[in-house]
């Protein structure tokens, strides 16, 4: 009997845990590596993890919260691919940790509902195949949110700041909360005091430290950037596979009691401004707010309209959700999960490991060979994203000429191979290659979104 009453009061943690591993049986299924720029915090992870400060040693366009959280990882297992791969999905996992924590109270049962909501969306499962800084920084959102509804406001404070510590716009969901706490200003200051402590302390070291150079990295460089990906694409592309999140919000215009969801509410619309006016956002930008958006929904549509109408549109909602989280998997495992794959990792690394000089190469692959084929990466050169060159922050006959100099021999391309090579100037003039380097090893790549190709350079010193 006592076994039976447990089981009962711990049910809904029993189908917690249940859809956790579900959902991490899926990613596992499709586990393996990725072209992404995630690989460049793996290296970061181990330049810091030997001593080296980020700005001073390595250019980093972020706040430093990632390469130290990376440092600390490398320094304690080292690097293992396996970890790496599954690591995006393990912080969705505790974000999923997080949303039932916060709503268990309010909703009872319905919380699931919300888990399935997040953790199956197909923005979840397209965004987990590789690590970003999205990963981190919305488990930390999700903690600031979970601190502030329970009223512990310098914690909340303290997340917030890590969350902004990680990638700026991650501080954005608590812009607007001091709105709530203009009639208590001792809570007020407890929660500045908490974003200060986190956030403001380690900037405000890192500007005694790295002076200028820091401050031109994780902010004013931005400001000149242009859009990569266009907005109407991202949010197109978004909206197609996760519809459920435009339907489902349109009742929530009909909420009669906002005031439950003012946080939530608060923080998406910070995130949303957000959206609406920077240029460069990619599809990992919108994670958060996706993780922010299932709380407000899911406990608006039973707190709101539970007793109406006998439920009809809470179950409409919960019947779009789960359709949603069907049409999702469907659609990812179907079109996704072959997209963009690293597959002749073993074989490029083996090509690698006969030359003897350090690597510089394309940021989606280079960090990882490097990683895999310990080798060091020229001065520390790792993030060569092109947006570098068109900010004319990197100058590519310069880096020609260090290369050149510091006798790097090994570079690492990923290209669309056709009646020529394409895409070769967005790390270095094709001049140089045409002139200095002969192909070491093509590897094909069957399925990614523009190149065809990794190719292995030996290059004249």
């Amino acid at each position: 009997m006592k076994l039976l009453e447990f089981l009962r009061k711990k049910k809904d943690w029993f189908i917690l845990v249940f859809l956790i591993a579900i959902f991490l049986a899926l990613k596992i299924s499709v586990l393996t590596s990725h072209f992404a720029d995630g690989w460049i915090y793996f290296y970061f992870g181990k330049l810091v993890a030997e001593g080296a400060t980020p700005y001073l040693d390595f250019y980093y366009s972020s706040p430093p919260l990632i390469p130290y959280l990376m440092g600390f990882l490398h320094a304690v297992f080292g690097f293992k691919l396996s970890f790496a791969n599954l690591l995006p999905a393990l912080f969705s996992a505790a974000d999923a940790v997080l949303i039932f924590v916060m709503l268990r109270k309010k909703i009872g049962g319905f919380v699931w509902i919300a888990i399935i909501a997040y953790l199956f969306s197909f923005l979840n499962f397209a965004t987990t195949d590789y690590f970003s800084e999205a990963h981190p920084l919305t488990t930390f959102a999700l903690v600031g949110l979970l601190f502030f509804e329970n009223r512990k406001f310098f914690w909340s404070g303290i997340f917030f700041g890590f969350a902004g510590l990680t990638k700026l716009y991650g501080i954005l969901p608590a812009v607007f909360l001091p709105i709530l706490l203009l009639r208590e200003p001792k809570n007020l200051t407890r929660f500045l005091g908490g974003i200060f402590a986190s956030f403001g302390i380690p900037i405000l070291i890192f500007i005694a430290v790295a002076r200028k150079e820091f401050l031109e990295m994780i902010f004013f460089n931005h400001l000149h950037k242009t859009a990569g990906i266009q907005k109407s694409n991202i949010f197109k592309f978004f909206l197609v596979h996760d519809f459920v999140f435009l339907a489902a919000a349109i009742p929530m215009l009909l909420a009669k009691n906002f005031r439950k969801l003012a946080v939530p509410l608060l923080a998406i619309s910070a995130l949303a401004i957000f959206y609406a006016f920077f240029a460069d956002i990619y599809y990992l930008y919108l994670k958060v707010f996706v993780a922010i958006f299932v709380v407000a929904l899911v406990f608006f549509a039973v707190g709101d309209f539970h007793k109406v109408s006998q439920g009809v549109v809470v179950n409409l909602i919960l019947v779009l959700i789960l359709t949603n989280s069907l049409f999702a998997l469907q659609n990812y495992f179907t079109s996704q999960t072959q997209k963009a794959r690293i597959e002749n990792l073993p074989q490029i690394v083996a090509e690698v490991q006969k030359t003897e000089s350090e690597l510089y190469g394309d940021f989606e692959i280079t960090p990882l060979v490097a990683l895999l084929s310990q080798k060091n990466i020229f001065k520390n050169y790792v993030d060569t994203n092109e947006k570098f060159l068109n900010l004319g922050i990197v100058d590519s006959e310069q880096r020609v000429e260090e290369l050149r100099a510091g006798g790097v021999r090994t570079i690492l391309t990923k290209n669309f191979v056709g009646e020529k090579i394409y895409g070769l100037e967005t790390l270095l003039p094709e001049k140089f290659f045409s002139e200095n380097c002969v192909i070491q090893k093509s590897f094909p790549i069957k399925n990614d979104y523009e190149d065809n190709a990794v190719i292995v350079w030996s290059c004249e010193e």
